[in-house]
């Protein structure tokens, strides 16, 4: 395991990766948003900074939820174990329920932070996969990955002053979806159905629906 020797403290360098790769997708989404004035820019990243720290909490001591009764045996566990993938997956939809009620309670533009959330996830993930490329064992896929994510990141900035339409939220979806689905293909995967993987299937239907809904909105702007 690679660490870093902090005086009496280990830091991982996984965690060091991560550490820096949210920080420059906050960079990015804060850089996109630059165009925004003060007083909507500014509870957007609010509200996407407090999501990440819920979130983070969540991933952090869901080990609770899936793995309670290794918790209770080792208390001191939580301090050093967290919830993996899916603690990850729990976290982030526990992230858009917050988000969604925040948007629901205090009727807020939903569609605005769903983009700079999107950016945000998107510019984490490229950055995190170079970082691997660099730094750790990273190979082919996440090349690829951070290939994707520069093209989808690219994309976003060309259309910077749609933060608000959600054809762009759902053109942007949809790329990314189509790109990570490519990029599995170059790495193993556990066979669920089909000759698919679970991950596989889930950014074949997301693309798919994405496809779907960006036809039906083309075609009622053309009524």
């Amino acid at each position: 395991m690679q660490v870093i020797m902090l005086g009496p403290l280990m830091l991982k360098y996984s965690l060091l990766i991560t550490i820096i790769s949210v920080a420059a997708g906050y960079l990015v989404t804060l850089f996109r948003t630059r165009y925004l004035g003060t007083d909507i820019r500014k509870p957007i990243l609010d509200d996407l900074m407090t999501t990440l720290l819920i979130g983070i909490l969540v991933w952090k001591f869901s080990t609770l939820v899936f793995d309670f009764k290794s918790v209770i045996r080792s208390p001191l566990s939580l301090l050093y174990y967290t919830g993996g993938t899916q603690g990850i997956l729990l976290a982030v939809i526990i992230g858009i329920l917050i988000l969604t009620y925040k948007c629901i309670r205090h009727h807020k533009p939903w569609v605005l932070r769903a983009n700079a959330a999107l950016t945000w996830l998107i510019a984490s993930y490229g950055v995190m996969s170079l970082l691997q490329v660099i730094f750790s064992d990273g190979g082919i896929s996440s090349i690829a990955t951070a290939i994707v994510t520069a093209a989808v990141i690219l994309y976003q900035f060309r259309h910077k002053e749609q933060l608000n339409s959600l054809h762009h939220l759902d053109v942007s979806v949809m790329w990314s979806a189509i790109g990570m689905f490519a990029v599995s293909l170059f790495g193993e995967n556990d066979i669920l159905w089909l000759g698919f993987s679970s991950k596989q299937l889930i950014l074949l239907f997301i693309s798919i629906l994405s496809l779907i809904i960006k036809v039906i909105m083309e075609k009622r702007n053309q009524l």
